[in-house]
């Protein structure tokens, strides 16, 4: 039986790269393979991995994930906190590095045939004679990737002795292709739902999101724009689920509305989105936007600032929704009007977002992955 081996930074995190893996991870086990993960620490204290026959070891319990880099150091040593780059350095890095070594360990005892790693420090806890099985995959756009010249410099390096690098989409290859790095692919993300149902968008009259409420995903301007245009379809509904917090505006909004409602953490996202119309983003950047094709799956159409490489191969515009350029606030809304005022044309969206899903149905990207260890 073959083996294969997922990496990650953390054990416990119930975040994107979490989903996918485990999404992979067992369909690899229905098509008869010996799957597990290997993280390095956990992310929160008592969060558990719960509802899957995949077998999850992490090195440290007992620290939690940070990231330790020298820009770090360098930072800490500009503010004058000469204390902190010392913590920094020694402490933080000695452990680290015995975490890498236990990691080296359990892959030599393990002894995959495959290893997908899912962040670059886990490339660090692979012995060197397994790094010709490794496969990396970059979950985020070139563009935030090249941001970090330490993540930049440790792919290049180890660029000709893994097998591959593997982008989430072909514009991000090949922006990857022109930086210098060699032995690339692309494989769309999966998407964890399988059904064949799909979401009444003329009468659910609900705009909806799910996402992680931070910063980058600028919900707070998303939850200003909505409430503009709301004021001219009192009988539509927005609908926020994740965790995370609001800026005082946000919670202003929250707090009066009768139509943009905060549901918190949903466990059950299928069946928030077969009661849904619409989904928006308003991210920054994104790797490959797992809540789009999640959307998609059950015919919601999205309208999206353009967040990086990936935005025109996951949204065409007019055919499953539109990519607005960054930061035209007014074009968005306009858009959403639109949208709003034309229920013909959001049932043509829906009806074409339900197609345009099935490219990332698990069966179909496992395929791709198959063909890709075959080699």
């Amino acid at each position: 039986m073959k083996k294969i081996l997922f990496l990650q930074i953390k054990g416990n995190s119930l975040g994107g790269v979490w989903f996918v893996n485990k999404t992979l991870g067992e369909e690899f086990i229905k098509r008869g393979y010996h799957v597990e993960v290997l993280a390095i620490r956990n992310n929160h204290p008592g969060m558990e991995i719960k509802n899957t026959p995949l077998k999850v070891t992490t090195i440290n319990t007992q620290d939690v994930w940070e990231t330790v880099h020298r820009r770090d150091v360098v930072n800490a040593l500009k503010r004058g906190n000469f204390i902190k780059m010392l913590k920094t350095y020694f402490r933080d890095n000695k452990k680290l590095n015995k975490d890498y070594e236990k990691m080296q360990e359990f892959i030599k005892n393990y002894r995959p045939d495959y290893i997908i790693a899912s962040h670059y420090q886990t490339l660090f806890g692979v012995p060197n004679k397994y790094l010709s099985k490794v496969i990396f995959v970059q979950h985020s756009s070139f563009d935030y990737l090249s941001m970090d010249k330490f993540n930049v410099r440790t792919l290049k390096k180890l660029n000709k002795k893994i097998f591959k690098l593997c982008w989430l989409c072909k514009s991000t290859m090949i922006k990857a292709k022109e930086f210098g790095f060699t032995n690339n692919t692309y494989i769309y993300n999966p998407n964890k739902f399988i059904t064949n149902k799909k979401a009444d968008v003329i009468n659910n009259k609900k705009i909806v999101v799910i996402t992680r409420i931070h910063p980058e995903k600028r919900i707070d301007l998303m939850i200003d724009m909505v409430n503009d245009v709301l004021k001219e379809f009192p009988d539509w509904t927005f609908e926020i689920y994740g965790s995370g917090s609001f800026n005082e505006e946000s919670k202003k909004i929250l707090n009066i509305s009768k139509q943009i409602f905060y549901k918190g953490v949903t466990e059950s996202p299928l069946k928030v989105l077969l009661g849904s119309s619409l989904t928006l983003n308003t991210s920054i950047y994104e790797g490959f936007s797992l809540s789009i094709i999640e959307g998609f799956s059950v015919g919601i159409p999205v309208i999206a600032f353009n967040f990086g490489e990936s935005a025109h191969e996951q949204i065409i515009d007019d055919y499953n929704g539109y990519v607005i350029e960054k930061d035209n606030i007014e074009l968005f809304k306009t858009k959403l009007k639109e949208i709003l005022n034309n229920t013909q044309k959001l049932e043509e969206l829906s009806r074409n977002s339900k197609e345009f899903s099935r490219q990332f149905e698990i069966s179909k990207v496992a395929d791709k992955w198959e063909k890709l260890f075959k080699k």
